[in-house]
């Protein structure tokens, strides 16, 4: 079972993602439970596992040793074209790969829930959206810190309207 906090921010990421493919049903979480949500679809079911990965750009035998409690539990649902059992790894940036439970080993899949072709792999800084913009806004605040603050500029002596400034009152002043 895993131990800490219940990672909200990942699964409203996550929900994001899943509320454009389908209708959500959310299972309780508690012990015993093999999977996060479910998506219902048109012609399949994908049953959904949230893990947090360490490393987003891992290869397929490291994922299985990190992931290997919730790839069995995934596998207790039966294997056919009408039910998808996927992982969705989750970064810290909350950048997501999704990967489709076979039999014998994983396939990666589109945040569509498609297939990528052979060979593609999807990295963090391809994704327009979320990850883009929280990587910018972390830039940008630290370029703030380190920045010098210039202070204020004095402000010129309003006069009221219609008057022309004289010598004496820019004197004044």
């Amino acid at each position: 079972m895993p131990r800490g906090r219940f990672p909200v921010k990942a699964l409203a990421a996550a929900m994001a993602v899943a509320v454009k493919r389908g209708l959500v049903r959310m299972y309780e979480r508690g012990p015993g439970s093999i999977a996060t949500f479910s998506i219902v679809r048109p012609g399949r079911l994908a049953e959904v596992q949230i893990k947090r990965l360490e490393r987003i750009g891992c290869t397929k035998e490291s994922l299985d040793r990190d992931a290997a409690a919730e790839i069995t539990g995934l596998k207790m649902y039966p294997s056919c074209p009408q039910i998808s059992r996927e992982l969705w790894g989750i970064s810290e940036d909350y950048f997501i790969r999704f990967f489709r439970i076979l039999e014998n080993g994983f396939l990666e899949l589109g945040s569509d829930g498609e297939p990528l072709p052979a060979g593609v792999m999807v990295r963090p800084d391809q994704v327009p959206g979320p990850v883009r913009y929280l990587r910018r806004r972390r830039r940008e605040q630290a370029a703030k810190e380190k920045t010098r603050k210039v202070p204020p500029v004095e402000e010129a002596p309003h006069l009221p309207e219609g008057k022309s400034p004289k010598k004496t009152d820019l004197s004044k002043t």
